[in-house]
């Protein structure tokens, strides 16, 4: 069955969307919504195959429906419904295709001028672009390196694709983005926070700090108290446009499991959780990953970092690791002074040359982190350690640093 959906308020119109539908050939149904909120609330229980909307004239209503299609990620064909008078030239009709609507059904509505529009958006090629996609990077407490993960796995893809990338600092009390990579932001994710109502993907990319690497920053809030403007609602808005707006988005998430880092992990493609092989660490560690499986962020979507191990008397190997947690550990990245270097310079240790080391080691894990994501990209295949295991390749392996 395909199933539309009609975004309409005249009684009118609907009597004739019923009446066309019913004339089609083939299995085919129609419900009506009144407004955006109610149509938003259908399609997120019963995506339709077409999406239907009365256009009132007004360019205000075209701002409100880009909005909702950056942030609520509307991805079905979307046809205007307009007047038979209207004026094919008319600039609204060109701002409606540019925002996103792909063809136009004129009143009076009939089987006939149905039956095109759906042979048509059948017959064109899908669009060229594509929402992004997200890698949100967490840890249950700070000091792990989360951030530094996050921020070299970031400069990387922008260094190495020609992807547009955007890193995102949402650890919004302490954010250290700015700082690590020596930028210093004229606007920040508070800023972002206060024109949500009419953000959009253009807004966003000019409001981001650009890094010589070609990385798009939205640093964190300069305070704290800047910060309580940002919540999870506001989150979830700016990820959204975030995604129409880039190609890969990196959040470094707040260490702590509360609504806001719940909405950005409800948004991302793929979680790595960053740990240590210190056991109250790989406690919180513990609980995180419980609460990723009722959150439904299957294994298949998260990856399993062990930042800054040493191989000391007392710590657990990589291989314990993974027996301890019950899940793979997908790379090992081994303390290395050279990192805290590279944060007092502002220069992110993926920028040398060496595929040894730290940085070789961090780039190698960047790779892996954009195939699990979702991209195309060459494929780095990684150590996995899975539970269990007594091996102790972690500590040769090519992602494994030296």
């Amino acid at each position: 069955m395909t199933k539309f959906l009609a975004v309409v308020q005249s009684d009118s119109l609907e009597i004739e969307l019923e009446a066309a539908t019913s004339a089609l050939e083939g299995d085919h149904a129609v419900d009506f919504c009144v407004d955006l909120s109610s149509a938003i609330h259908n399609m997120r229980h019963d995506a339709p195959d077409l999406l239907l909307v009365e256009l009132s004239g007004s360019r205000d209503s075209l701002d409100v429906w880009q909005h909702a299609i950056e942030v609520h990620q509307i991805t079905c064909p979307i046809i205007g419904i307009l007047d038979d008078d209207a004026d094919p030239s008319d600039g609204l009709l060109v701002e409606a295709v540019r925002i996103g609507f792909r063809d136009f059904l004129r009143r009076p509505a009939s089987a006939g001028e149905l039956a095109g529009v759906i042979r048509r958006v059948a017959r064109s090629r899908p669009e060229s672009g594509r929402r992004g996609r997200l890698l949100a990077v967490a840890s249950t407490k700070g000091g792990v390196g989360k951030s530094t993960i996050a921020i070299n796995t970031a400069v990387h893809w922008a260094a190495s694709t020609n992807q547009r990338v955007l890193l995102v600092d949402a650890s919004l009390q302490l954010g250290v983005a700015a700082s690590l990579l020596d930028l210093t932001p004229e606007m920040t994710i508070a800023d972002v926070a206060a024109m949500r109502d009419r953000l959009d993907a253009t807004m966003l990319r000019e409001v981001t700090t650009r890094h010589e690497s070609g990385l798009h920053v939205l640093s964190a809030p300069p305070t704290p108290a800047d910060a309580s403007e940002v919540d999870d609602t506001c989150m979830s808005i700016i990820l959204g446009v975030a995604k129409s707006a880039f190609d890969l988005v990196i959040v470094d998430s707040f260490p702590l499991l509360d609504a806001t880092t719940l909405a950005i992990f409800d948004r991302a493609e793929h979680v790595a959780v960053v740990t240590e092989n210190v056991v109250p660490t790989l406690t919180g560690t513990a609980a995180m990953l419980k609460t990723l499986d009722q959150l439904d962020v299957r294994r298949d979507r998260r990856s399993l970092i062990l930042n800054r191990f040493q191989n000391c008397a007392g710590s657990l190997s990589a291989a314990e690791v993974a027996e301890q947690l019950g899940e793979p550990v997908t790379a090992v990245i081994k303390y290395d002074r050279s990192v805290l270097e590279a944060a007092n310079l502002g220069r992110p240790v993926v920028s040398t040359r060496s595929w040894w080391g730290v940085g070789g080691a961090m780039r190698k894990l960047a790779d892996e982190l954009l195939r699990r994501v979702g991209t195309d990209t060459s494929v780095v295949t990684p150590t996995v350690v899975q539970p269990g295991s007594t091996s102790s390749k972690e500590e040769t392996s090519p992602i494994a640093a030296g």
